[in-house]
């Protein structure tokens, strides 16, 4: 673990707003980990919102909605901040918003139907990961103790954040429909020290008693990166490692992060898709840090075309996410997704651009990494060429968070040579 600056001022303390009608949508039809959608609509179709326009494609995939009513323009090819350039639909909106109003009494739904009703809003992992809720969910072993994670490490993000103090209602009411599905023993709230109000509001709805939870204690964590790591949560609150090469499950837990469970909450008794999240848009070029709900699919651009955000300083870097595991983006012409937990405006001043140099064999990148790997070891292999003999390192269980390149006073991009590793041991 190691202590960056937070850089959450102010958009941590101020209250969410809201842009809901943007001009256009563009939804990429890969928001998720496994294989994309495929579309259900074509060219000229009108479109309702809420409307499925896209189905699951192979086990591991998931649904997508028409964030807006509208029409279809257009079915191509656009940039997506992860794949560079992805297939999608893009929707011209209409200014009319649905109102959505409580359909359904949870606990009059079985496991299958709840299950069912999430895979049918096309819920995934929204801290980042994006992997099929539905799936998750159902894991092939039985979990004996769920963890919501509410710790939000990243510098700069606070969007969980206002989450949980503006939303605890929806964030416990999909924690209860999880544990309707699950079954545990046990449920801990993990949550940094430095979201104050979160904790208050949680300890209130646990002590009030008005959510059937088993067992349920709020953890809260030092403020360290990275604190919200999957297995190192796991770790912390239970003792137990996750094997090299397993999954939670394998121990007993699963994970879920809150604004998965408030968005669980909404499709289960409101019938409401993922079709909007909260997002922080953050860093020094811009004049009025905030966190904005947003519908997916909304141009970044489109929010400073509207004034809805400003800048005051040069621009010099667009961050999608966090600075420790976000990715750069080339332009403001790119969609939000399900998974975009925050976007980052940088100037000069906060860009290290020193030159990478060689290795002096410091050992800092092996100090600070949370999985107890060798990231040295990761950059020479991909060097030379040796992808073959990254596996004998356990360059799988690298969760790319970015200790390592953070730590290394030769200004190694070490996580970079590690997505490479991947990207060509996968395909060697």
């Amino acid at each position: 673990m190691i202590r960056v600056e937070e850089y959450k001022l102010p958009q941590h303390d101020l209250p969410s707003e809201k842009f809901l009608h943007p001009k256009k949508v563009y939804l990429p039809l890969s928001q998720h980990i496994g294989k994309p959608s495929k579309e259900l609509v074509s060219l000229g179709n009108l479109v309702d919102e809420g409307e499925l326009i896209a189905k699951p494609e192979g086990k591991v995939s998931s649904s997508l909605h028409a964030p807006k009513k509208g029409k279809v323009v257009a079915i191509e090819y656009f940039p997506h901040p992860v794949l560079k350039r992805y297939k999608g639909i893009t929707i011209e909106c209409q200014e009319e918003e649905k109102k959505y109003f409580r359909t359904k009494d949870p606990s009059l739904l079985d496991k299958e139907k709840i299950l069912q009703i999430i895979e049918s809003a096309g819920i995934v992992g929204m801290g980042g990961a994006g992997f099929p809720t539905h799936i998750k969910l159902n894991p092939p072993k039985k979990i004996d103790t769920l963890i919501i994670n509410g710790c939000e490490c990243e510098p700069y993000l606070a969007c969980d954040y206002r989450l949980m103090v503006e939303n605890t209602q929806g964030v416990f009411g999909g924690v209860e429909i999880i544990c309707k599905i699950l079954q545990p023993k046990r449920v801990f709230f993990c949550i940094e020290e430095n979201k104050p109000e979160a904790i208050k509001r949680f300890n209130s709805s646990i002590s009030i008693k008005k959510y059937d939870l088993p067992s349920p204690q709020i953890v809260v964590l030092k403020s360290c990166y990275p604190q919200g790591g999957e297995k190192q949560l796991i770790y912390k609150v239970t003792k137990r490692k996750v094997p090299s090469g397993g999954l939670p499950f394998d121990v007993g837990c699963l994970v879920q992060n809150v604004a998965t469970c408030f968005s669980i909450y909404q499709a289960v008794y409101y019938s409401k898709p993922l079709i909007e999240r909260l997002v922080t848009f953050a860093g020094d070029s811009l004049f009025n840090p905030k966190n904005i709900w947003v519908k997916v699919g909304t141009l970044i651009s489109e929010l400073f075309e509207q004034g809805i955000l400003q800048f005051k300083k040069e621009l010099r870097k667009v961050i999608l996410g966090g600075p420790m595991m976000g990715i750069a983006l080339d332009s403001l012409d790119y969609p939000i997704l399900k998974t975009t937990t925050g976007v980052l405006f940088l100037s000069q001043d906060r860009i290290d651009q020193e030159p990478e140099q060689e290795c002096i064999r410091c050992a800092r990148c092996v100090d600070v990494c949370p999985m107890g790997l060798l990231p040295l070891e990761f950059v020479k292999r991909v060097k030379r060429g040796e992808f073959e003999k990254l596996d004998e390192v356990f360059i799988k269980d690298c969760i790319e968070c970015g200790c390592c390149s953070w730590g290394c006073p030769a200004k190694i991009p070490i996580v970079h040579y590690i997505k490479v590793g991947k990207l060509y041991g996968t395909h060697r």
